[in-house]
């Protein structure tokens, strides 16, 4: 069984283009969409409708959520956290009034996971989350290691033991999400927690698309590649600059890492 795995779009129609073709190429059994789609990005209608044409399973991320359900506004907040409030606000308008109320029904009823199964072996299962088993919202980060190279203190780190409220009832071998848009494989305890990274607004320093090829087979279990996808950086931020989505520039900044 060989499974495509891809994740937060993010409203980037050109680099998801190019993993679908790329995706193709690999001849999957079956594709997976890791959840969040359109916000943020210039294309959010035509990336949604790819997504549905594409995948064959998919399920929500946090910024999908947002677009139906918005998170509640803090009763406290400095004119700094209040202008960003305002910005987040503005783009989740813009993008709403672009998808239209049938694109978002079709967001407000994907699932929260999809477990795939290939034996009836709990561990050899497949767990497809947007962030981790519990929410949308609280990240796994790269491997202790990585994270103090990236992050440089020691307090800042999250320890394996972090994730023992995140990961302790889950019945699978591997879990694949999204979410921090960094291609990263991760054990705690029995489990292989594998981050396929997102199609758009990456934060490892690539500025390339980038999915996972899951691979089953009964022998040696789960095999996972990481799939960097080259595609036109350029042409999409030109795009970006016609159609100004709210708070553009910031966006451009963004997908150049």
């Amino acid at each position: 069984m060989k499974l495509a795995i891809f994740s937060d779009v993010h409203g980037n129609l050109t680099a998801l283009k190019a993993v679908v073709s790329d995706i193709k190429s690999q001849s999957p059994d079956l594709i997976l969409f890791g959840g969040d789609c359109c916000l943020l990005g210039a294309r959010p209608a035509e990336c949604l409708d790819l997504v549905r044409e594409i995948a064959h399973i998919s399920v929500y991320g946090n910024t999908d959520e947002w677009l139906h359900t918005p998170p509640s506004l803090p009763e406290k907040m400095s004119k700094s956290e209040k202008a960003a409030w305002d910005v987040f606000n503005e783009r989740v308008a813009w993008t709403v009034d672009i998808l239209g109320s049938e694109r978002l029904s079709w967001l407000a009823n994907l699932p929260f996971a999809h477990q795939i199964s290939p034996t009836p072996d709990a561990a050899s299962n497949l767990l497809l989350v947007h962030a981790n088993p519990v929410d949308v919202l609280q990240p796994i980060f790269p491997t202790e290691e990585v994270q103090q190279k990236i992050v440089g203190q020691a307090n800042d780190i999250q320890p394996d033991e972090a994730l023992d409220s995140l990961l302790t009832n889950v019945q699978a071998g591997v879990i694949a999400y999204g979410h921090v848009h960094f291609p990263n494989i991760r054990r705690w305890r029995n489990l292989i927690l594998a981050n396929i990274s997102s199609i758009n607004l990456p934060t490892d320093g690539d500025p390339r698309a980038k999915y996972g090829l899951l691979t089953f087979d009964k022998l040696s279990g789960w095999t996972i590649d990481h799939r960097y996808v080259d595609y036109d950086l350029a042409g999409e931020i030109e795009v970006v600059r016609q159609l100004q989505p709210p708070a553009w520039e910031g966006l451009v900044e963004r997908m150049q890492v």
